[in-house]
């Protein structure tokens, strides 16, 4: 949400790829978060995106669009070719926003065709997918990840909340995508 332009973006990614043509010791991926607009859209156009290693796309605005919508939006996004993965799927914060209902059976049944992962956002005030979500993710054959939704260094160590719940979940590393090979 509010995110970078697109120039300032392809400026970032310039200097990404100035950087792995430098070192032999790491290569950095490029990623945005993007934000899946009301109509299921994505905020950058596919041309930008398409030049992006990784595509996290998330839902920040109109959540009282209600269940049908809300996961029309999540549907499209998924079957967008360049979309690697949905963030925080109900956009619950807890004690400040209830999740926003979505049909989970839909939402997995075609993350698991486009091969869409599906957040664990470790952030303590999100933990979104819950326990139990991520479990019939992981039950529906769709591939997951945990991420902290850092927005400053000191929230990396969140990361073992979302540990936690895949821990309840069931999960293994085999389910989780940043748990595998490059």
């Amino acid at each position: 949400a509010h995110g970078m332009s697109v120039a300032r973006l392809r400026a970032q990614m310039a200097k990404i790829r100035a950087l792995n043509v430098r070192s032999k010791r790491f290569r950095l991926l490029m990623g945005a978060e993007v934000d899946i607009l009301s109509d299921g859209s994505m905020d950058y156009p596919n041309e930008v995106l398409a030049d992006l290693d990784v595509v996290v796309g998330s839902i920040h605005s109109g959540f009282s669009q209600g269940e049908a919508a809300l996961t029309r939006r999540l549907l499209r996004a998924m079957r967008n070719p360049y979309v690697t993965l949905i963030a925080h799927p109900t956009g619950r914060l807890m004690g400040q926003r209830e999740p926003y209902p979505i049909d989970f059976d839909e939402v997995f049944k075609t993350a698991q065709e486009t091969q869409t992962a599906i957040e664990i956002n470790a952030y303590p005030k999100r933990l979104d997918l819950n326990d139990t979500s991520a479990r019939q993710a992981r039950d529906a054959g769709v591939m997951l990840t945990i991420s902290t939704d850092t927005h400053s260094l000191d929230q990396l160590d969140q990361m073992v909340f979302g540990l936690g719940v895949a821990r309840r979940a069931w999960l293994e590393p085999r389910h989780l995508l940043n748990s595998l090979p490059l």
